[in-house]
């Protein structure tokens, strides 16, 4: 990003507040600076700077700046859980990202199963599995955030059946 100035001479910039990790702030000495850099990983968040212009003539020029640095979608919930007929089980699916992952799943459910996506970058798979519906479900777990590729997982919910006497 390039910042740029008008005045006469051209004001130097300085700037202050943190930047993230692998970014750097440089006045290139004829009015403008630039904001560069690759920020590391677990740097995402929101950078508060205020970004001041002077050259000796008059009140120095500032400005507030925020750099949003957001990051790629990941899954970081374990890739199965286990529920059983006719009881009530309940997996919370959980990611990193900024802005938070919006999530979604592709492959069958067992009847009385949903998937829902929460909305702040977690998924609760939950419900009751009818009667009958015992055996196992892969399904694809994808996070999408539109910074980098979609995270996917193959996920597999393995439905019991509940112990009955028979005879």
């Amino acid at each position: 990003f390039t910042v740029t100035t008008t005045g006469s001479p051209a004001p130097g910039l300085s700037k202050a507040g943190a930047l993230p990790t692998g970014v750097t702030f440089v006045d290139n000495g004829d009015g403008s600076a630039a904001l560069s850099g690759t920020p590391s990983a677990g740097t995402s968040g929101i950078y508060l700077l205020v970004i001041t212009a002077s050259n000796g003539v008059g009140t120095n020029g500032s400005q507030h700046f925020t750099l949003t640095v957001n990051s790629a979608a990941a899954i970081t919930s374990g890739a199965g859980t286990t529920f059983t007929e006719a009881q009530s089980g309940t997996f919370t699916v959980t990611t990193t990202g900024s802005p938070a992952p919006g999530l979604s799943k592709s492959g069958a459910l067992p009847s009385g199963v949903t998937f829902v996506d929460n909305g702040d970058g977690t998924a609760t798979l939950s419900g009751t599995p009818a009667a009958g519906t015992s055996g196992t479900y892969p399904l694809t777990i994808t996070a999408a955030n539109g910074v980098g590729s979609n995270a996917t997982q193959s996920f597999t919910l393995t439905v019991n059946q509940a112990p009955a006497v028979t005879s």
